[in-house]
């Protein structure tokens, strides 16, 4: 069945057109022909591209360690290469004084709930 010799092609010195379902080659004098870009395919994957790149910057934000604030003055403080013992103390400084901030914040909602209660 699927063995099946090809039918018998008759006997000429060039073939006219390819049999059918094959593959079809250039002419020996010509140059092959020009490929033809699917602009179809081509704009799915660049949507692709740019869904991924908005999708990874949503999900970088939502799930990001510190606020953008914060953020942004680590980056400038690495760009400027801000790495000495007065940067240590002095960041160390500032997450002090966020402590401090954070424990009042919560003194005085214990303070308020406290009254609340009474």
């Amino acid at each position: 069945m699927f063995n099946s010799p090809s039918p018998p092609r008759p006997a000429s010195a060039s073939p006219k057109a390819p049999p059918p379902g094959s593959i079809p080659q250039p002419k020996r004098d010509s140059l092959p022909n020009e490929t033809v870009p699917d602009w179809n395919n081509i704009g799915l994957f660049t949507a692709g591209i740019a869904l991924g790149a908005i999708l990874g910057a949503t999900v970088a934000l939502l799930w990001a360690p510190a606020s953008g604030e914060e953020t942004r003055h680590r980056i400038g403080r690495r760009a400027r290469g801000q790495r000495d013992d007065e940067d240590v103390w002095a960041e160390l400084a500032e997450e002090l004084e966020l402590a401090a901030t954070e424990s009042e914040g919560e003194a005085e909602e214990e303070e308020l709930n406290a009254a609340l209660k009474t």
